[in-house]
């Protein structure tokens, strides 16, 4: 079980541009579960975009964020259309009142064969 998690800083400090950069986790690793429960359980994420290789990874993520996360699915609105990582067709979960995550509901294996994402990255509207 995989997933691809792009991050999105909405107030970004770094000295550079922020540029998004997905990223394969495997979910049978303990350490990288145990730092996702973490993070998801500090509200250490503004904005989360995840596709996965598996309905079985998906549901796995999508306990995660509504049981440890806290997080709610809602609908479409204003202030999820002005989110950077905002996707059409994408589950959005809103954690507290400022952090979206957005869960394609279906799996895309194809991803994770890729190791060039630069095609996957030209799917999101420009910052």
């Amino acid at each position: 079980m995989k997933i691809l998690l792009t991050n999105w800083c909405r107030e970004w400090r770094g000295s550079e541009p922020q540029v998004l950069k997905p990223e394969t986790l495997p979910l049978e690793n303990q350490n990288i579960w145990f730092a996702l429960v973490v993070s998801l359980g500090n509200g250490e994420y503004d904005e989360l975009c995840l596709e996965f290789d598996t309905l079985e990874a998906k549901e796995r993520i999508e306990g995660l964020i509504c049981g440890t996360g806290n997080a709610r699915r809602v609908g479409a609105s204003p202030a999820v259309a002005l989110c950077r990582l905002y996707r059409s067709g994408y589950e959005v979960y809103m954690q507290g009142r400022k952090s979206y995550f957005f869960l394609n509901p279906v799996p895309r294996p194809e991803l994770f064969e890729r190791r060039d994402l630069r095609e996957y990255l030209a799917e999101f509207k420009p910052a």
